[in-house]
């Protein structure tokens, strides 16, 4: 091998040991045990981005909203549904509107409709017509 040969070979070394890091440089970084605990893009993959959760309500934005506690002294549907004068009177208003119902449909068989009262005021102003050709025209 020739002198100048080496010499390439030994400098192109030389660059690459500028480049290369050391043991020092590696100290501040993470070795593969040191990342065993944290997640891998799988891992994360069925989370939600910032863009996802653009569009949902802020800590700001509930800020205003009543808290559990804050509905703790308050009624549910089932303690309301209990009381017994709401029942009775839940009770009695199903009865009118049931008896209600029955009448609609029967006032709905039988009333006249606008239909019904433009054939008759067609029927009038025919006869309207006949009357005044026989008075006035005989």
């Amino acid at each position: 091998m020739s002198e100048e040969l080496l010499n390439r070979i030994f400098n192109e070394i030389q660059d690459m040991k500028q480049n290369m890091a050391t043991k020092a440089d590696l100290s501040n970084c993470a070795t593969k045990d040191d990342l065993t605990n944290f997640a891998t893009k799988d891992d994360l993959a069925n989370f939600a981005t910032k863009d996802d959760l653009a569009n949902f309500a802020t800590k700001d934005d509930l800020a205003n909203f009543a808290t559990k506690d804050d509905l703790a002294n308050f009624a549910t549907k089932e303690d309301v549904a209990d009381i017994p004068y709401i029942k009775t009177a839940v009770n009695e208003l199903s009865v009118k509107v049931s008896e209600l119902s029955g009448r609609v449909d029967i006032i709905e068989k039988e009333m006249v409709r606008k239909a019904d009262l433009q054939f008759i005021y067609h029927k009038i102003a025919e006869h309207d017509r006949e009357i005044f050709n026989l008075k006035y025209q005989s």
